[in-house]
């Protein structure tokens, strides 16, 4: 008898998963955030490239770790989005034990794709992975579990991005300050993660660039990468004002700590994908109090369902050139036939050169470009702003001068356009233009040789 109740209790976990992967792969497939690039860290790392050596990365090592490891079996971007399926499947296992039944409630405003974006936080990387680590805090919180378990998940957390992890090390600390025993056991817990990387960077030799990129790198990143959304902005700050009433009602309740430092999230950033992170933190607090009807995950089901589906016709019938196209790791890509097209044009001419090509594109451009073809990822293929550590822009055109002779493709649109999110390093792209002879111009690309 027990053995039927265990099995029933599951199946929310197997359609969970399945769900979760209908959503990566083809529901909300045109809001994946930073999905390509993040890819690109783990994709490369499969390939024996060293972070912050062979390519440039500005958070630590953690995330791109983690999910390197089903890409050693095969470097499918569907294998990515199991990994993912499977971390989000854990996390509502953590999410029911935490808040019950209302689980299936925060299910719902996962997936709500407008008018904000919540369903981005869905999609894989070291943002979504340092939300887990927000959840399991708490979790452990308010259960009372080890504080040496819960300072590992502190240095984890740090590990995955370095800026919102110190912060809510700080928290734990000062919040904790008066019993130093607890602190002590913290502070050793949080070491343990953090020194197994510094020993691996230490091997590698790449812990001095670690430092340049993830610390030294982080005053261009906050200058050159300042971008408010004010419907966001606005969005954040409502959330913001329940957060400080709730920690006025509840000023012991360190998790409402970890939520308001979690907001730094935010920053410098302020648009769909970084609040809608905070929110899904936020929301999480929301939940934890009262309680709900059983029977209401069958309402729950059905609307996340719909929704989904409803959401995937619209964008079909909205883009109305979209279509599925597999590529090479890339397999139900999702774009436009326009698109496409130039993608082919691109692929067709470079193959046709006889010397070194390299992707000055778009960071997320240029990994899906690389990925595809099985080429290495580099230092060129990630040119934003506040990507390059101390005094960036000078360390990059630095890097192209070094280049002696070979084709570089850039994307003019993106150097032309006058958007303030836009982070495509311009000053690097002006130096290609102005060193090389342009040799070619497909779609928004342009393709220039240096000799």
């Amino acid at each position: 008898m027990r053995s039927k109740v265990f099995k029933k209790s599951n199946l929310k976990y197997v359609f969970l998963f399945f769900y979760f992967f209908y959503c990566l792969v083809l529901a909300y497939n045109l809001i994946r955030g930073d999905s390509y690039v993040n890819f690109g860290f783990s994709y490369a790392i499969t390939r024996g490239e060293v972070p912050y050596v062979d390519f440039n990365l500005v958070i630590p090592p953690l995330a791109p770790w983690l999910y390197s490891i089903f890409l050693f079996l095969n470097s499918s971007i569907l294998v990515f989005y199991l990994e993912q399926a499977l971390l989000l499947t854990l996390f509502f296992f953590i999410l029911f034990r935490l808040i019950g039944n209302k689980t299936w409630i925060y299910l719902i405003l996962l997936s709500i794709p407008f008018p904000i974006a919540m369903v981005s936080v869905m999609f894989p990387g070291y943002n979504f992975l340092l939300l887990f680590f927000l959840l399991l805090l708490i979790y452990c919180e308010k259960n009372h579990k080890s504080d040496y378990l819960i300072g590992v998940l502190l240095g984890c957390s740090f590990l995955t991005k370095q800026t919102v992890g110190g912060l809510l090390v700080l928290a734990s600390i000062y919040y904790l300050f008066v019993d130093y025993k607890k602190v002590l056991k913290r502070v050793l817990g949080f070491l343990l993660p953090v020194s197994l990387c510094l020993i691996i960077l230490l091997l590698q030799g790449s812990f001095s660039s670690f430092l340049d990129l993830c610390f030294f790198g982080l005053f261009d990143f906050g200058y050159s990468n300042l971008y408010v959304d004010w419907f966001y902005l606005l969005c954040f700050v409502l959330a913001f004002i329940v957060l400080l009433i709730r920690i006025i009602k509840k000023p012991k309740d360190i998790s409402n700590y970890y939520v308001l430092l979690f907001a730094s999230c935010i920053y410098p950033i302020i648009d769909y994908y970084h609040v809608s992170l905070f929110l899904a933190g936020f929301f999480i607090l929301l939940l934890l109090d009262g309680d709900i009807k059983r029977e209401i995950y069958k309402h729950c089901i059905f609307f996340v369902l719909a929704l989904s589906v409803i959401w995937f016709v619209i964008q079909n019938i909205y883009f109305d050139d979209l279509k599925i196209i597999h590529y090479p790791n890339f397999q139900f890509s999702l774009i436009s036939e326009r698109y496409s097209k130039v993608v082919c044009q691109l692929d067709q001419y470079l193959e046709t050169l006889d010397d070194d090509v390299i992707y000055f594109l778009r960071g997320s451009e240029n990994y899906f470009y690389k990925i595809k073809s099985n080429l290495d990822i580099t230092y060129f293929d990630l040119p934003n702003y506040g990507n390059y550590g101390y005094d960036g822009i000078s360390n990059i055109i630095s890097r192209l001068k070094d280049i002696k002779h070979g084709y570089v493709v850039i994307d003019i649109d993106a150097y032309e356009s006058e958007d303030s999110a836009q982070q495509y390093v311009k000053e690097a792209a002006e130096y290609i233009m102005n060193r090389g002879e342009k040799v070619k111009t497909i779609g928004v690309y342009e393709v220039y040789y240096f000799e």
